[in-house]
């Protein structure tokens, strides 16, 4: 768990960073901070319950473009989900009902926020599972050579 947690971490904290800048907060709050750390710790065990999921493996045959493109497809529904729930959770405080909070959601979520954040988290996710996928057919070893072999000169 610990890859997707610590990739994620990073993602996360520049996810945070980019909604303080649009929401013209400049500085990077303790509150943000934890909140992207929940956040990668959560996408991180999203990854590994998509990974256990058998429909994740229906294109383990096919080239590499279709894996990838699939587990992008799926672990992007996961972290749609886990967003949604980001975002329906204080409202459930403040409405103090799932269907009252669900039914406001439209009128109280900042849509431009919620989509570059979901724009640069898919971008991210296609980032780190075409990595993933490119070192189970190199090999770890192949793969670290390949990104830090020095030139011989």
């Amino acid at each position: 768990m610990l890859p997707p947690t610590i990739y994620f971490l990073v993602v996360f904290h520049i996810l945070y960073f980019i909604k303080s800048l649009i929401a013209d907060e400049y500085g990077v709050s303790i509150s943000s901070s934890i909140v992207a750390t929940i956040g990668a710790l959560i996408v991180g065990k999203a990854i590994l319950i998509a990974d256990s999921l058998k429909a994740l493996k229906l294109f383990e045959e096919n080239n590499l473009i279709h894996r990838i493109l699939w587990k992008v497809f799926i672990y992007g529904i996961f972290v749609f989900i886990f967003r949604y729930l980001e975002e329906i959770i204080p409202l459930i405080s403040k409405y103090q009902s799932f269907f009252q909070a669900n039914k406001n959601l439209i009128h109280e979520i900042k849509w431009s926020q919620f989509w570059i954040i979901q724009i640069v988290l898919f971008i991210f996710l296609t980032i780190y599972v075409s990595y993933v996928e490119l070192i189970k057919i190199i090999g770890k070893e192949e793969f670290l050579e390949l990104v830090f072999k020095r030139k011989k000169t």
